[in-house]
């Protein structure tokens, strides 16, 4: 794939704490995946065992799972133009369990361009 631009153009508010970009442009004749709503299912289609309630495990079969598509692509982490999380209960703990997550399941090379992009 070809490289992606992230810019804040001139004029931009920052983006929270600079763990995003507030556009990023995805260059012309190059591919461009949709990838559905990921979740901690294992490869039978059923919730991960000790996952209900079990947020970093959650999070770290999910983003498994979304590593496993883009290997399919052949793209990784940092390919992606936007990533949405949804929850049905939240709070500072939950995000802290989630995000160590899924930085388990990305491992120290997908992980610098988790944030970032």
């Amino acid at each position: 794939m070809s490289a992606l631009v992230h810019v804040n153009p001139p004029g931009s508010t920052p983006p929270y704490k600079d763990l995003f970009h507030n556009v990023t442009i995805v260059p012309p004749n190059t591919k461009l995946a949709f990838v559905s709503s990921q979740w901690a299912c294992d490869s039978s289609g059923n919730l991960i065992e000790g996952g209900k309630d079990n947020y970093n495990a959650q999070a770290k079969q999910a983003w498994s799972n979304v590593l496993i598509i883009l290997k399919g692509l052949g793209c990784g982490v940092k390919d992606i133009v936007h990533k949405r999380n949804c929850f049905t209960t939240f709070s500072d703990d939950i995000a802290k369990s989630c995000i160590e997550g899924a930085l388990e399941a990305l491992g120290p090379e997908e992980s610098e361009h988790f944030f970032k992009s």
